[in-house]
This record gives structure tokens, C-alpha cells and sequence, in this order.
């Protein structure tokens, strides 16, 4: 494949993320203009974070000079590895990934190839590490906020569970929603389960200006036990206890400065 080992590079340090993508024929949900979404999370070495900081806005401003859409960064907020970035892609269908340039494509247009060597050298000698995978958007699980303006966190949920457990893990994730959405005050909400990369993991993105907003937002077992009782509830937690073998939690802060770049001059 042409470009193969650069376009594996360039994902390891890129604001635009291009990925291989298995075919989906679901189209995007009613709410959201997306139905995937490719994250990347990077490692970023402590006294090297100016610079890489640096280098994300050189090519998000370069990725506005030629036209290219704009991805999502966001830093490590609470819960969490330290020095971590996360930039996020979001596309209705895979063919728009065939249009979408990789990051030294778009810094040679943007900065000509001699800036854009320069460029792209000091920015994968800020990185320490790298991981992909790219996500399918379960919208009939989702309670999603507008997209229109990002919000400050998002609290990320991440869920492996047992092979031959997807169904059944998904019909409680259904009653979650229905018990959130009936209780009131719940977080808005995008879930997704994993299209490239390992199996059997889902994501639940909750959005959230401020902290206080925990304050209100029932948590599961509560809004469980609110929305059927407590011997309901319990049938629940065990149901997902039985198909959870790993979970955590952490927050994300949306960077809005590296994500929303002035065109490069």
C-alpha cells in the first residue's frame, strides 16, 4: 500500500488521524453527523511537552491553510497516566478517509518539504509512545449533547467484557440509558464499541462543563435501583458483572487551543 510505514508514523504524532477502517453499512445517528470516530493517544515526554504542544498548533494551522477538517485534542484531566494526549477524528463514512491527507501531506502543502521535514522531526522526538483504535458509534445506546461546541470534559468510561458477552452486555447498557434517561439529570452521552483495534471493549464518552454537575448526576447503581427497584437492580448490576472483566474511568480536558488552530502564514 502506498505510503504504508509513513501513514503509520504520521499516526503516532498526528492532529489529523487516518486510519485503515473496516467497511460499516451504518449510517450516521439522527444526533450526531458522525458514526465513527479514530482516537489516538499519545505518550509525550515531560520536559518535551512546549514543543509538542507547538508542533500539534504548526500542523492544525497548516491542516486550516490547506482546508482540512480540524480533529479534537484533549489532555489528561483526572484519573489517568500523566503527559497524555488524546486526539479524536470523527467521520459519517469510511470513504472520507481516502480524501484526508496524512500529517506530512498536509505540512509540505502548508510549510513546503524542507519546514515540513523540520517540523515533523521535532514533534515525533517530543513523542514517547503511541496507541490507536478506532470506534463505532452504538446510537440507539447514546444520549448525545450538540456537537456544535465542545464541551470542557468528558469523562471516559472504558469497558472490556467476556467474548460471547456483547449482546447481553449491550441489552443492560439499554436499561442504564432508559434508567438515566428516567431518572433525569443524567450526563449526555455517545457510546461506542471498538471497529479496529482490541475486541470486545466499549467506550461511554460522558460531557460536562464543570464538576459540580457530579453532584446531580445519579451514578449507575443508583439510577438503577431508582428507575426499577432494588431487586431489579441488582438482577442488572450482576448481569454486568458477569460480562465486565476490566473497567476504568478517567477525564479528558478539551484543548481547545490545539484543536481550533489560526491558519499557518
Amino acid at each position: 500500500m502506498k505510503g504504508f510505514r509513513t501513514l503509520l508514523l504520521s499516526l503516532a504524532s498526528s492532529l489529523v488521524v487516518t486510519t485503515l477502517l473496516v467497511a460499516q453499512s451504518a449510517a450516521p445517528p439522527a444526533a450526531l453527523p458522525f458514526a465513527y470516530v479514530s482516537l489516538t493517544t499519545l505518550t509525550v515526554k515531560p520536559a518535551a511537552i512546549p514543543d509538542f504542544e507547538n508542533y500539534v498548533k504548526r500542523v492544525g494551522a497548516g491542516a486550516a491553510k490547506i482546508g482540512v477538517r480540524p480533529a479534537n485534542w484533549y489532555t489528561m484531566g483526572r484519573g489517568g497516566p500523566g503527559f497524555t494526549y488524546v486526539v479524536a477524528v470523527r467521520f459519517a463514512k469510511w470513504s472520507e478517509l481516502d480524501e484526508r491527507p496524512s500529517v506530512i501531506e498536509i505540512l509540505n502543502k502548508a510549510y513546503g518539504e524542507t519546514e515540513a521535514a523540520r517540523i515533523q522531526a521535532g514533534g515525533r522526538a517530543a513523542i514517547e509512545s503511541s496507541s490507536s483504535v478506532f470506534l463505532r458509534v452504538l446510537p440507539e445506546l447514546s444520549a448525545a449533547p450538540s456537537m456544535e461546541t465542545p464541551l470542557a470534559h468528558v469523562r471516559v468510561t472504558r469497558v472490556e467484557v467476556k467474548g460471547g458477552t456483547n449482546s447481553k452486555f449491550e441489552v443492560f447498557v439499554g436499561r442504564l440509558k432508559a434508567a438515566q434517561e428516567k431518572a433525569g439529570g443524567a450526563l449526555p452521552v455517545v457510546r461506542y464499541v471498538t471497529a479496529l483495534g482490541p475486541s470486545n471493549v466499549y467506550m461511554a464518552a460522558y460531557f460536562f462543563n464543570k464538576y459540580a454537575e457530579f453532584e446531580t448526576a445519579l451514578g449507575v447503581p443508583e439510577a438503577l435501583r431508582k428507575a426499577y427497584g432494588d431487586a431489579e437492580a441488582r438482577m442488572l448490576e450482576e448481569t454486568s458483572q458477569s460480562c465486565i472483566t476490566n473497567l476504568e474511568t478517567y477525564v479528558l480536558d478539551y484543548r481547545a487551543d490545539m484543536s481550533r488552530p489560526a491558519a499557518a502564514k
